[in-house]
């Protein structure tokens, strides 16, 4: 029994006090898992850090939601729609998932970090329903940082139209 609390309060501390190191690896399974060449940017990227510090809190025992706890910025797009959402937290899901069977973790673990990403994945949802409908339901669980719309397409004045590039006159 004791070794089994000292794994968990192992697996609470990496989480808590490394949550970068578990965040490169979200990063790096997802831009290798990804077909394109340049993955689009990512839409939870701003807030993997603190959610997963957060989710090492749930571990180590705090009973109230990471979800609510995180302060970052969640980037909702409407053009990537929910299955954007699903993706990106499925793999998260797998990498802390992951995380835990290597530091030791058992079951209950698993379960915590399950509970967590189901509660932050409905929200996410919610959220983006409500963005695109304002009389939808709000989340079950408010989300503790800013929610902002993230549109993929570059901006006008960015892309050069043909035929429009700005000559350089050489004076000799």
């Amino acid at each position: 029994m004791i070794e089994r609390a000292k794994r968990t309060a192992g697996v609470a501390r990496v989480f808590t006090q490394q949550p970068d190191r578990l965040a490169a690896a979200w990063r790096r399974v997802r831009c290798t898992g990804n077909s394109q060449v340049h993955p689009p940017q990512s839409l939870l990227d701003g807030l993997v850090e603190p959610f997963i510090r957060e989710v090492g809190l749930s571990l180590a025992g705090n009973q109230t939601s990471p979800w609510s706890r995180t302060r970052a910025v969640l980037r909702l797009s409407l053009e990537r729609g929910a299955r954007g959402l699903y993706d990106e937290f499925a793999v998260l899901r797998r990498c802390l998932v992951d995380a835990v069977e290597v530091l030791g973790g058992g079951d209950a673990e698993r379960a915590v970090i399950n509970r967590c990403l189901d509660e932050a994945v409905d929200a996410s949802v919610a959220l983006l329903q409500r963005m695109r409908d304002a009389s939808s339901e709000e989340p079950r669980v408010p989300f503790g940082g800013l929610v902002v719309e993230w549109f993929d397409r570059p901006s006008d004045s960015r892309v050069q139209q043909p035929g429009t590039e700005t000559e350089r006159i050489a004076l000799h």
